[in-house]
């Protein structure tokens, strides 16, 4: 190729071409074996040669470190126009969007687990952060912008398209995605827009969404309303599918997903933040916010006792991935993060199961005991009414019998008008009556309710607590642990049997998982159709057929069913384009994975075994104790309601005046 000059008018003579995309080629640098130079396609025009010349200029060494920073430029002749730019090399790295899918994230990092996710989005949010601190807007934030390593480094990549502020001069971004683009920029004009970090900030925390959530975009979930409901638009609209207030903006997240509850508050709080119209622009989190909240996210993961490659928040109680991986079919990280062993079936050398299961059953259940119903063992002695209320009793008694005999009399003078007499009566006594005598008589009767109130509280606890059920559930567990255990080496030796019977199906199956969604073309599947399949855990042909289509929105109805068809059609062509080679033994990863899997059930179902007989004590332990408390609540529980029920008897001697009170609580 011909000799270029660079910047400060030295000779340089690009090598062999390593890469061609739209705008230029790369080329290698002979000489400089950490660098290569981009050559454009079409010459420069002057307002992007001077962007490029004055971010040459501004390449720190902290840009350096974390994007592929113009360090020169590159002429035809010392002052002809600039033709090209030298930029680090960027070697073993990957674009984002094949570590955050799981198809994807199988082949190009087999051995990432979420840890591994985690601690890239902390990287990313690092470089987004010293983008910023040098007053620079990455403006056209999307997954094809962000590599990763091996190691979890990030690094930006296409800087010219960057929103560059050389101090003298503001060269803005005019490009960007429609589907990472925040919602006060949806639907304008991305030339001449003047970008702020707060608008960065969106796209950050969509791409750690996508990586802590496996892909999945928080904008494609479930709509709920009438009509489709694009990214963009959701976006717009702020309709966060997995936030708190999904429901309300009618949407819920795919099936299969982990829900925001699954993170720390702190982070979900940053989420909510990013993507709910409470919080506008300026509410978003920082690239620092995300780099602090992610650093002690990492510090706090614990490892699934029962799958090492499985890694979740301190806070769960259980794995999220557990029992993602059991409902949807799908293995989201490998197993591949320490070698199986070379006899992975024969487990501890040390575990006997048949003493281990007598040492089980050598743990006698709890007597089975019904529940008690105690008396009140010494006599009740009534509480008896103070002096005020006594005389407040019988004043009561007294305006009763005045009220009663006038009635009578005038009945006597008056017969024919009875009724109304009765009325007059009935009428005029309540204000006749003091009223602290029926207060104390309903704080008498509530105190009955309460406790009987109570023993129905006690029987129910006495039935969750007090049976030999929790004991007897643990010890079935048990069992089944057990038959699995015994059942073990046959299911291996079936699953060894089913790859040799079914390679054309599991060749088929590999290749099919090879063929990725986004790498194809397609004939009606955009971005965004793209995007929603990625949310829904659709990424290769493999995970394409017509139930898991119809889950996704926009593929269910009228032009959606093009689009499911056009991808139906895609995996069929290549059905049919396969050819099964029978001379290809089973892949020894498959084997050793089965291996692996076999081993580690092994090793889980004797752990939990061997901490049978220590948990079945302490259940009993637990079960004894607890009929201890709940045998003294009862018997004070009987004390109380037969007091309550004496004090309450109290007022049976007020002959007139209970009946007459009663007869007035019923009506």
């Amino acid at each position: 190729m011909t000799r270029l000059h660079s910047g400060n008018g030295q000779w340089i003579e690009p090598g062999n071409a390593l890469g061609r995309g739209g705008e230029g080629t790369v080329h290698e640098l002979p000489g400089r074996p950490g660098f290569v130079a981009k050559i454009y396609h079409q010459p420069v025009e002057p307002g992007k040669a001077q962007k490029l010349e004055g971010m040459a200029r501004h390449a720190h060494p902290g840009l350096l470190e974390i994007a592929t920073w113009p360090v020169d430029v590159l002429r035809t002749r010392p002052d002809g126009p600039l033709v090209g730019f030298v930029m680090a090399r960027v070697n073993g790295y990957h674009e984002i969007h094949s570590l955050y899918g799981p198809s994807h994230r199988k082949r190009t990092f087999p051995h990432a687990d979420w840890s591994f996710l985690v601690h890239a989005a902390r990287n990313l949010a690092s470089a987004f952060e010293t983008i910023h601190a040098r007053g620079h807007v990455i403006g056209d934030v999307n997954p094809g912008n962000v590599v990763v390593s091996a190691q979890a480094l990030v690094k930006m990549i296409d800087c010219d398209s960057f929103q560059i502020d050389t101090g003298d001069r503001l060269f803005l971004c005019d490009v960007g995605v429609p589907q990472f683009t925040p919602p006060e920029l949806q639907d304008q004009s991305f030339h001449g827009l003047r970008r702020t970090t707060h608008h960065d900030t969106f796209g950050l925390a969509l791409l750690c969404f996508h990586l802590l959530f496996m892909g999945r975009h928080p904008f494609a979930g479930r709509y709920r309303g009438k009509g489709d409901m694009p990214i963009e638009r959701a976006i717009k609209e702020y309709r966060f599918a997995f936030g708190s207030r999904a429901t309300g903006r009618a949407m819920e997240p795919p099936p299969n997903t982990l829900p925001l509850e699954a993170l720390p508050q702190p982070i979900a709080q940053l989420f909510e933040r990013a993507f709910t119209s409470s919080a506008p622009a300026p509410g978003r989190p920082t690239a620092r916010e995300w780099r602090t909240a992610l650093e002690r996210l990492n510090r706090e993961l614990r490892v699934c006792t029962r799958n090492i490659a499985h890694k979740y928040p301190a806070h769960t109680t259980t794995c999220p991935w557990c029992a993602l991986e059991q409902a949807s079919g799908t293995r989201f990280f490998g197993s591949a993060a320490r070698p199986a062993p070379a006899h992975p079936t024969t487990g501890s050398r040390d575990f006997q199961i048949d003493a281990v299961w007598s040492r089980i059953l050598a743990v006698t259940p709890p007597p089975n005991e019904a529940m008690p119903h105690p008396t009140a063992q010494t006599p009740i002695t009534p509480t008896p009414l103070s002096e005020p209320l006594n005389r407040a009793r019988r004043t009561n008694l007294s305006k009763t019998v005045a009220i009663a005999g006038a009635v009578l009399l005038v009945t006597l003078a008056r017969p024919n008008l009875i009724w109304l007499w009765l009325l007059l009566g009935l009428a005029i006594w309540p204000f006749t009556q003091d009223k602290v005598i029926h207060r104390e008589r309903q704080r008498r009767r509530l105190a009955l309710l309460a406790a009987r109130r109570e023993l129905t509280d006690l029987q129910v606890a006495w039935r969750q607590r007090a049976t030999d059920e929790a004991f007897m559930r643990k010890l079935r567990d048990l069992q089944g642990l057990r038959e699995r255990y015994h059942n073990l080496a046959a299911a291996l030796e079936k699953d060894l049997r089913r790859l040799e019977t079914d390679q054309r199906q599991i060749q088929l199956q590999t290749f099919l998982e090879n063929q990725f969604i986004d790498a194809a073309q397609i004939r009606g599947i955009g971005v965004t159709d793209r995007m929603a399949l990625a949310s829904y855990g659709i990424e290769t042909a493999a995970d394409v057929n017509a139930t898991a289509l119809a889950a996704v929105p926009g593929f269910g109805q009228r032009l959606g069913q093009q689009r499911a068809a056009a991808l139906l059609a895609w995996r069929q062509a290549l059905e049919q384009g396969f050819r099964h080679d029978p001379r290809q033994s089973v892949d020894p990863n498959v084997i050793a994975d089965l291996q692996q899997h076999s081993a580690r059930q092994r090793s889980a179902i004797e752990r939990d075994l061997l901490a049978g007989p220590e948990e079945l004590t302490t259940i009993k332990t637990d079960i004894l104790k607890q009929r201890a408390q709940l045998n003294i609540a009862l018997i004070r529980q009987a004390m109380q309601e037969a007091q309550a029920q004496a004090d309450l008897r109290v007022f049976g001697s007020n002959g007139l005046a209970l009946l007459v009170t009663r007869w007035r609580n019923r009506i």
